[in-house]
């Protein structure tokens, strides 16, 4: 850990909660924004104030979280729905509304395993997440939130039969529940979120071709292993034909290929998650579009067919 962070992590944690409830209050529309979001990344540096043990998100209270050292939880303590992967969220919800079977893989601390269950409560959801801590944190919040009727799976999905478990790395800098966890076999994760690994632990395994095989919307965060996963289930992906919501990095080009293919081959529309609209993307472009630079985000849907626009705001 950098000084600079351990300096801001002493800083925030002794910070009394009524002042951390005022600065982590949305501001007005037409207030000082533009003052207000560099003091905000700040104070997220430092994490959570130790005092608070969960927290409600500043702009949407029906929703409550654990406070532990997490990037995502830090995000959503200080900036609400806005702190992560906002362009998203919109069509993730509408989609959970839409879907009767979701899988959900790499769920983290479950901020978007909430969001879905508070969506469409009574869809099947099955989130599979490896690390320990991130694990704990996901069961915790979704029992915060009435999310009983999840199927956590403490494992890491993987693209063989027959495998019991794998070793998962973790880079030095990342928290106790880390954003960044990968296997280290075939991945596309880009280098520099690979770097530094200090830490291996070994965690169970399962096959992701069963969970393929009744899903019909599929999340796929799984740090540099989305191509191997897909491409496993590629007959199950042609038979149930489930919408699928992935986050794509640069430097994935297994990954382009494959997604390229399920749009030339199996008849897949590929859209770009943003927060006015799902922007069409054409295929061919997908080999080298750079995501975050041009759209602002790097989750991309695809869906089969020709199917009905979402309304987000629904």
């Amino acid at each position: 850990m950098t000084v600079s962070r351990r300096m801001a992590r002493a800083a925030v944690g002794r910070l009394p909660l009524a002042v951390a409830d005022v600065l982590r209050r949305p501001a007005p529309p037409g207030g000082p924004g533009v003052l207000r979001r560099p003091l905000l990344r700040a104070l997220r540096e430092g994490g959570i104030p130790r005092a608070v043990t969960t927290f409600r998100l500043p702009d949407n209270p029906d929703l409550a979280f654990v406070a532990e050292d997490s990037l995502v939880l830090a995000q959503l303590y200080w900036y609400g729905e806005e702190g992560w992967e906002p362009e998203l969220l919109p069509w993730w919800r509408a989609l959970c509304r839409l879907s009767q079977e979701v899988l959900e893989l790499g769920a983290n601390v479950g901020y978007f395993t909430v969001q879905a269950q508070r969506a469409a409560p009574g869809v099947r959801h099955v989130a599979v997440e490896p690390h320990p801590v991130s694990v704990r944190l996901c069961r915790a919040n979704l029992a915060l939130n009435g999310g009983g009727s999840v199927r956590l799976i403490a494992a890491a999905a993987v693209a063989e039969p027959g495998v019991a478990s794998v070793r998962l790395h973790v880079p030095a800098d990342q928290l106790a529940a880390p954003t960044v966890a990968f296997l280290p076999v075939d991945t596309e994760l880009p280098p520099g979120m690979a770097r530094d690994v200090r830490t291996t632990i070994e965690v169970p395994a399962v096959d992701v071709r069963p969970l393929l095989a009744t899903a019909d919307l599929v999340k796929l965060d799984v740090e540099g292993q989305e191509h191997t996963l897909l491409a496993a289930g590629l007959d199950q992906l042609r038979e149930r034909r489930p919408t699928v919501v992935v986050e794509v990095l640069p430097g994935t080009g297994r990954l382009r290929a494959l997604l390229a293919g399920l749009c030339r081959d199996d008849g897949y529309r590929c859209s770009v998650a943003t927060r006015e609209r799902l922007v069409p993307l054409d295929p061919e472009r997908l080999p080298e579009v750079r995501l975050k630079q041009e759209y602002g985000t790097q989750d991309l849907v695809l869906r089969p067919g020709e199917l009905p626009s979402l309304d987000a705001s629904a």
